[in-house]
């Protein structure tokens, strides 16, 4: 996956939200908690640290980078070169929804993250692809139809 720089035409990186995170604090709270009440505060801050570092490694090694560089579009490990993209199709909250949901194709690519409300659908125009499109999650859904199209 190449990194974004100044050459690129599109980037996006898509990290977990912040109202995510004060879940997960929530979470790490209560299991402190419950290790604390019986083991004492050492082995509940050592655990507790554990499971912090844990999701700290998992935000980072789990986002979504969404690149657009040398006519390659590259979203997590896939990649696909711009000249087998039919169009590119971006897609509102109610849109993007439905097709992750009850329209989906399950032959799909799917690059979805289920805290992004709005996405893209790219449809693929190889014969020797049978994935119909890729659908996107993206938060400048409309900016990266354009720069495909």
């Amino acid at each position: 996956m190449p990194r974004s720089n100044s050459k690129s035409e599109f980037a996006e990186r898509i990290l977990w939200p912040i109202w995510l995170w004060a879940f997960l604090a929530i979470m790490v709270g209560s299991i402190y908690l419950t290790i604390w009440a019986p083991f004492g505060h050492l082995p509940a801050i050592v655990i507790s640290a554990v499971i912090s570092s844990t999701l700290l490694y998992s935000n980072k090694k789990f986002a979504l980078e969404i690149v657009l560089i040398n006519d390659w579009l590259y979203v997590g490990n896939a990649k696909i070169e711009v000249k087998y993209l039919k169009r590119a199709i971006p897609l509102g909250k109610q849109d993007f929804l439905k097709l992750r949901g009850r329209n989906a194709d399950p032959a799909a690519f799917n690059g979805t993250r289920f805290w992004v409300s709005t996405g893209v659908k790219v449809e693929i125009n190889d014969k020797k692809d049978p994935t119909p499109y890729w659908l996107i999650s993206s938060r400048k859904a409309k900016l990266l139809a354009s720069r495909l199209n």
